[in-house]
């Protein structure tokens, strides 16, 4: 299970301070094809919030995705959380922008202390608007994910995932954290579907977080990021 509400709307319940942050990540290797996000979360008792932003391509083709999430803690193991999304795709060779309007619900569950377990329902329902062209028209697609976070050992933490959606079978992805101090963590893990190995390293200081990953496809090669964490 992921940190990012971006994946579960109802984390954004569990964050202990406001947070925003940046990532930039070149999933292909290519220049000028680098992924940028940039998230913002305030955490509240009454009803936390969240805006996440993110932006694929160049000039000549871009992909943009807009997301607003709010979630509550319902009780001391349950909370729930539900997003609205937007995707829409900018380019010199189309006349209108295609855009997708979507919703995420997500439920995460502590049935136990140092373990997580999230469940959500991604782009369902969906609608696409603003395509005059049937070509460009998307098929609305659904992504389920279910997973957990576990600290098995002191400073160790498993996470493991079954990701479904109507564009690929049921795939897994698993990755372990080991913190040798408390500002500092490693990082492994595994995606399936395709089959790709990838390793990171965090580093906390001041009321920063930096976060450097890498990732092996085996037709793409090796994907590297880096993102910034500021908390208050």
């Amino acid at each position: 299970m992921t940190h990012s509400f971006s994946f579960n709307p109802a984390l954004t319940a569990l964050s202990t301070n406001k947070q925003i942050g940046v990532d930039i990540y070149n999933r292909f290797s290519v220049n000028g094809l680098n992924t940028m996000q940039t998230s913002f979360c305030y955490p509240n008792p009454l009803l936390s919030g969240g805006i996440h932003l993110a932006s694929f391509g160049n000039d000549l083709y871009r992909e943009n995705l807009f997301i607003i999430a709010v979630a509550k803690q319902v009780s001391e193991k349950v909370t729930l959380g539900i997003s609205t999304n937007c995707r829409f795709l900018q380019s010199d060779l189309l006349e209108t922008a295609p855009i997708r309007l979507a919703v995420d619900a997500g439920v995460v569950i502590k049935p136990v202390d140092k373990l997580l377990i999230g469940i959500s329902l991604l782009d369902f329902p969906s609608v696409n608007l603003s395509v005059t062209d049937k070509q460009l028209e998307q098929t609305p697609v659904y992504n389920l994910r279910a997973g957990f976070n576990w600290e098995f050992v002191p400073l160790c933490l498993l996470t493991a995932e079954l990701v479904s959606s109507a564009e690929k079978s049921v795939a897994v992805n698993m990755g372990v954290e080991y913190s040798p101090y408390t500002s500092f963590q490693l990082r492994a893990g595994l995606q399936g579907n395709p089959f790709m190995p990838a390793c990171g390293i965090g580093y906390e200081f001041s009321k920063f977080t930096l976060q450097m990953a890498a990732q092996f496809h085996p037709l793409l090669g090796t994907s590297t990021g880096l993102g910034i964490q500021a908390h208050f």
